[in-house]
């Protein structure tokens, strides 16, 4: 690709093709560290979960990388598939972890995340992916995440709003951890009483989204490029996309704001993500392209698979979970999505 066909196709300036090439070796390098480190803390007895939280954030970063650079949205969804097991792994390395630190014989609570909500960065983290979840119609993702999560459930008003289509046990309670900078994006769907007011708490929010979050590591990320990466991979705020489609709110006075993700909220609509992502919802339209999955990859969607490379293969897999591969007649292993679930 030309550095000109790169600058046409990318979706935020900030973004070179050099870097974006540096920016990829530079995340796929850290996860490969992330896992030696892992492995070497767990021979010496160490079970700190650090490494699986550095994979789970190269993982978000990776997603966010691609869709600044401006890849399809349908090539993001095997992406997403990677996040969510990268915090599944981390959530219950965190858990065994907390565990291996009791000395008093107690029994301790095992809903523990390393999500604390308490703290910006990682809520901030957090936001991203649920709401892209969102509006990608991940609906057993968010489920999934919801149980990650199952500490927190019912304490923030933002949190239970984005994962609410999805969820069979929406929770109604008025509290939330950070005012700033989600007071505004909250009040768009809890305290707004027009459609107007609607949009224009979205806008103050949108507006005020960069500043907001100074301090933080990735802010002014586009400023710290060095010969080996650059610490930006996008600046996005897919909660408020998220929020204007589950409360239908019209973006097309802010659509084109710097840090709003249009198109991926355009596609949520025509694919109508809300549906997507209620319990008993099947997959159909593009999501039929995902019902297969060769051995050696993760699960694309919770439920009953088979595959002719084994009979009586018929089991019931978990999103993310890797699916085997056999030795048959058949060639590659090839799972496909049960109809009868």
């Amino acid at each position: 690709m030309t550095a000109e066909a790169f600058r046409t196709k990318r979706r935020q300036k900030f973004l070179t093709e050099d870097y974006f090439d540096l920016n990829t070796a530079y995340l796929l390098h850290s996860n490969e560290v992330d896992t030696r480190g892992t492995f070497n803390l767990r021979a010496r007895g160490d079970l700190d979960p650090v490494g699986q939280g550095g994979i789970f954030g190269n993982e978000l970063d990776l997603l966010k990388l691609q869709y600044t650079a401006g890849y399809a949205i349908e090539e993001l969804r095997p992406l997403y598939v990677d996040v969510v097991t990268a915090l599944g792994a981390w959530n219950d390395a965190y858990r065994v972890y907390i565990k291996s630190l009791d000395e008093t014989g107690e029994e301790l609570r095992d809903d523990g995340t390393p999500l604390y909500f308490e703290d910006l960065v990682y809520f901030q983290r957090l936001m991203e992916v649920v709401s892209v979840g969102v509006l990608l119609g991940e609906g057993d993702a968010l489920r999934r995440i919801a149980t990650y999560l199952a500490r927190y459930r019912g304490t923030d008003l933002l949190f239970e709003f984005l994962i609410s289509p999805a969820v069979p046990d929406a929770r109604d309670n008025t509290d939330f951890f950070h005012a700033r900078p989600y007071d505004p994006l909250i009040d768009a769907f809890y305290t707004a009483e027009t459609p107007e007011q609607s949009i224009a708490f979205v806008k103050t929010y949108l507006e005020g989204w960069y500043k907001s979050f100074e301090g933080t590591p990735w802010h002014n990320g586009h400023l710290k490029g060095t010969t080996e990466y650059m610490p930006y991979y996008g600046y996005w705020s897919f909660e408020a996309a998220a929020v204007c489609v589950i409360h239908g709110i019209d973006d097309k006075s802010f659509r084109d704001h710097l840090v709003y993700p249009k198109d991926l909220a355009d596609w949520a609509r025509s694919h109508d993500c809300l549906a997507q992502l209620r319990l008993d919802a099947a997959p159909q339209g593009d999501a039929a392209q995902r019902l297969r999955c060769e051995g050696g990859r993760p699960c694309p969607r919770q439920g009953w698979w088979s595959t002719p490379a084994q009979p009586a293969s018929r089991r019931k897999f978990q999103l993310g979970e890797m699916m085997p591969s056999f030795t048959s007649d058949f060639g590659a292993t090839i799972w496909q999505w049960d109809e009868t679930q």
